[in-house]
């Protein structure tokens, strides 16, 4: 189907118009691979729409090309020292947790981290003894990280791709949700593994976004999460990203849904408000509504 224009119901008719005289075609649907998109609704002062076909959600600015992932994504000293205090711990407990269960895939040892950002998987998966590197755009991120000693390459994959050995396993953090093409990155990943590797993936968990009753639940989805709606292009649900994984060569070993109180991120330098945003979280956990999900997805080989 040709794809139509999308418009954020929220936005000035100015700024309506601007959208939809813009000379792009929408994104395609990396699930069911079409272009048509419909509002569905605003989170966090982001337009949200939906796929009509599948369901997927996606950010309408990213949809319609009125947003793009250039320059979002290059980081400072300033957000360095942030995220040493507000992330790496939360990050770590993670990290820590997860770590050995990826030994079942080992191999040759060798390990990539795609959005590798200031290497602290990379440190965590060195001290399990695995041969690390890393893929990260950020220039200042870069440098962190090859200063811990590690090959980061600051490259497009799919143009990297070619040069690059194979490994046992790929790791994306919190990655996916904030590429313009995940099916490209998806099958690029299954290129890159042995047969029998393994791609794990962690996004946030767009069951969030639904809409709940009361005002816990709209605070939780509208106040504390998911964090940074604006800069996510794709949101992923356990089944939707189980989906785009099979039609891409994988077998889904298993879905993480852990979100225990250590690993959960909030992020906020005024202190009134990172008290209430704690308040609203911990209620969240009390209640099991849905924060991040991981994935570990085998590479099927080849018959």
């Amino acid at each position: 189907m040709n794809s139509q224009p999308i418009v954020d119901e929220g936005t000035s008719s100015k700024a309506s118009a601007v959208a939809t005289q813009l000379p792009v075609r929408a994104l395609i649907c990396p699930i069911c691979n079409t272009q048509d998109w419909e509002y569905a609704q605003k989170v966090r002062g982001a337009s949200i729409s939906n796929c009509v076909h599948c369901g997927l959600l996606g950010t309408t600015n990213f949809l319609t090309g009125v947003n793009t992932t250039e320059g979002l994504y290059e980081t400072s000293q300033e957000e360095y020292a942030d995220y040493r205090q507000y992330f790496a711990p939360r990050r770590l407990a993670m990290y820590e947790r997860v770590i050995p269960s990826l030994e079942r895939f080992r191999k040759t040892g060798r390990l990539l981290e795609i959005g590798c950002s200031y290497g602290y998987f990379l440190e965590t998966a060195r001290r399990a003894r695995w041969e690390a590197e890393g893929v990260e755009i950020s220039g200042y991120a870069c440098q962190v990280a090859r200063s811990k000693g590690f090959q980061i390459y600051q490259e497009e994959l799919r143009s990297l791709s070619p040069r690059l050995k194979s490994y046992d396993v790929i790791a994306m953090w919190d990655v996916i949700e904030h590429l313009t093409d995940p099916s490209g990155i998806v099958e690029c990943c299954a290129g890159l593994l042995s047969p029998g590797g393994a791609l794990v993936v962690r996004t946030p968990n767009a069951h969030a976004l639904a809409t709940g009753k009361g005002l816990a639940r709209l605070a939780y989805t509208h106040l504390v999460y998911p964090a940074n709606t604006r800069q996510h292009v794709f949101h992923f649900t356990p089944e939707s990203l189980t989906q785009l994984l099979r039609h891409k060569g994988f077998r889904e070993c298993e879905i993480d849904e852990y979100g225990g109180w250590e690993e959960r991120i909030i992020s906020q330098r005024n202190p009134l408000v990172r008290i209430g945003r704690q308040v609203i979280m911990r209620y969240a956990l009390y209640r099991q509504w849905p924060y991040e999900f991981s994935i570990t997805a085998e590479r099927i080989a080849p018959e």
